[in-house]
């Protein structure tokens, strides 16, 4: 057996072993202490094993994945390289005993959340009729399901996969197949679980791609094609990311300083602490040794194991808690009416997105201050437009604010506030980030292949740009989508994500910087700007006149009216100011973006003529 199978199964087994050994200590408390029946030791045992193994295999198969497309470079074309397309087809495989082990979890997790026994258990989901509907009461055991699915999608799209872009879509697709469990389990419940899902759908995937990249490291013909110097970033940040979001994750476990030394889970949690300061030690030791790969994958095995265990046993908080009504809806409490000083000054750190806003504004510094260093000319590094960085920072100054401020804290139990937060993320932000040219001081080959790819010229196309930007808000608030979401903390984070994104997509080709894949004269940059103003104009007035309390129906458990916060009283007149709140800002955001385009208006013809001045003689 090769050295790296001989690592690579020993790290595997430690995750494993440690996780049935944990299961095999704990016996029935993790049961008896939420007051569930015993399901027996195949299920207490066997649930957190599957668990780790679904585990393992998915870090292998994204680790494979991360190591083609962010370690790997790609050949002329876009193609893979040879190691690289190895490495996609290894993804494949392990993403096929990824979907194997999720497949089968659901069950034995049906019979581990309920406490009844594996036969019972099956035999009452899959027994007759249509099993979904249980499924998706449980919540956790759709979630294995959901991952099993897009684990198979992962697997079978890795199979044809040749070219670099293509392999980063598969990534992606792999990241979102580890995602469902994430938010349905101990994250998702209780005081403090908008914080904690929101950490962990950070902590996790990034755990899982840095082991996957260790083991590609002790493959001599996969090592040979990393440059030591890109691993060393990639593991430090890595490590950076799992301590700050472990913090944040097993934050709202805790009702007391106390149960960290006074439980089996604070023990644990402290042992896994211990082993995830030793793999920093151990990288700033030995990251320039050939012995640090294998050390780092142990102790990072050994840190799996103990998060397995965890994810197994009762967190301390939820033994008897009895939160407020506001901690279990929305995970925190809110105190007072919001004043303009709660909304700024009254702060809930967003885990994801409030981390995003801070490392755009470093990766963007890092930019600034490379150009000066580095620019091919005295010209190109004296003269970066300062009204790009402006636009830049202010971009992440309005996203981390709208998330993380008293604005994201309050979005969550008032519509009015909700709306605030929602068109800060998805119009002002993208529009003041596009405004900053990021594509053009990052000067990144991948970054070039990625914003010239086909995908994101047709996203980029005036009348899809347009459908998205001004369509989506309708198709969110109207359809009843909203109403389904709005009890989850993950859909939240999800709706910011998505639009955050359609607001870039529409902002880039309007009044955006960078050069874009499908370039427009300034004459159709106005026109997009001046349909889209009629679109918000709707928007707003419908959300002032519609008689329907959005966010409040059946589907989404009354949302409001269980909160009941007592200085919203009228949950209609809330609505109209929203409505009001809409039309303020978003016509604020498309005035700004007219500005930015007329203050660009001669450098844009200027630059699509040079474009065409480049053109073979035929094609022009």
């Amino acid at each position: 057996m090769t050295r790296f199978r001989t690592v690579a199964l020993l790290a595997a087994l430690l995750a494993v072993l440690g996780t049935a050994l944990i299961g095999v200590l704990s016996g029935t408390l993790p049961y008896t202490a939420l007051g569930n029946g015993d399901p027996g030791a195949l299920v207490r045992i066997g649930a957190p094993v599957l668990r780790a193994v679904a585990t393992v295999a998915a870090a292998l198969a994204l680790g494979g994945l991360a190591f083609a497309t962010l370690v790997s470079t790609p050949r002329a074309g876009g193609l893979l390289s040879p190691v690289g397309y190895d490495a996609v087809r290894s993804a494949g495989r392990w993403a096929l005993l990824w979907f194997l082990a999720a497949a089968v979890l659901v069950p034995f997790d049906v019979a581990d959340r309920s406490g009844e026994t594996l036969g019972r258990s099956f035999a009452q989901v899959f027994g007759g009729g249509d099993p979904f509907p249980l499924l998706a009461a449980m919540e956790s055991p759709m979630g294995w399901l959901l991952s099993a699915v897009l684990a198979a999608a992962t697997a079978l799209s890795a199979r044809f996969v040749l070219r670099w872009l293509p392999a980063v879509a598969v990534l992606l697709l792999g990241v979102l197949a580890l995602l469902p469990p994430l938010v349905t389990g101990h994250a998702a419940s209780e005081a403090g679980h908008d914080l904690a899902s929101s950490a962990i759908v950070v902590h996790v995937p990034v755990a899982a791609i840095w082991g996957g990249v260790l083991v590609a490291l002790l493959r001599p013909r996969w090592r040979a094609a990393l440059e030591p110097r890109r691993y060393r970033r990639l593991a430090t940040v890595a490590w950076c990311v799992l301590v700050a979001s472990g913090v944040f994750t097993v934050a709202p476990m805790f009702g007391s300083p106390g149960q960290l030394f006074g439980t089996g889970y604070g023990l644990l949690l402290l042992v896994k602490l211990l082993l995830v300061l030793l793999l920093g030690l151990a990288g700033l030791a030995l990251r320039r040794n050939r012995i640090a790969p294998v050390l780092e994958l142990l102790l990072l095995a050994a840190a799996g194991a103990a998060s397995f265990g965890l994810s197994h046993l009762a967190p301390p908080a939820f033994i008897g808690s009895q939160g407020t009504v506001q901690e279990t809806l929305l995970g925190y409490n809110l105190s007072a009416a919001p004043d303009l000083p709660r909304l700024l000054a009254d702060w809930r750190f967003d885990p994801l997105l409030g981390s995003l806003s801070i490392l755009l504004a470093a990766a963007y510094l890092i930019g600034l201050l490379r150009l000066r260093r580095n620019g091919d000319s005295r010209q190109e590094k004296d003269q970066w437009p300062i009204g790009r960085s402006i636009a830049w920072f202010a971009g992440c100054l309005v996203l981390l604010l709208a998330t993380s401020s008293g604005i994201g804290r309050y979005a969550g139990g008032m519509f009015s506030v909700h709306i605030t937060s929602h068109m800060l993320v998805s119009m002002l932000a993208p529009l003041l980030l596009a405004v900053g040219a990021p594509l053009s001081l990052a000067r990144s080959q991948r970054l070039d292949v990625l914003a010239n790819s086909g995908a994101l010229r047709v996203l980029t196309h005036p009348f899809v740009a347009l459908a998205l930007f001004g369509g989506g808000p309708f198709l969110l608030y109207f359809t009843g989508l909203f109403d389904a979401a709005i009890r989850f903390h993950w859909a939240h984070v999800a709706i910011n994500v998505v639009f955050l994104a359609i607001g870039y997509l529409f902002a880039w080709p309007v009044a955006g910087a960078d050069p874009t894949p499908r370039p427009l004269p300034t004459l159709g940059r106005l026109g997009m700007l001046l349909a889209a103003m009629p679109l918000d104009i709707v928007f707003g007035a419908l959300l002032t006149s519609t008689d329907r309390i959005i966010g409040n129906s059946l589907g989404g458990g009354n949302m409001y009216t269980a909160l009941a916060l007592p200085w919203v009283p009228d949950l209609r007149a809330d609505q109209f100011l929203a409505g009001e709140i809409a039309l303020l800002i978003g016509e604020l955001s498309l005035l700004i973006a007219v500005v930015a385009l007329l203050l660009r208006w001669k450098s844009i013809d200027r630059e699509l003529q040079a474009m065409d001045a480049d053109l073979p003689a035929g094609i022009r």
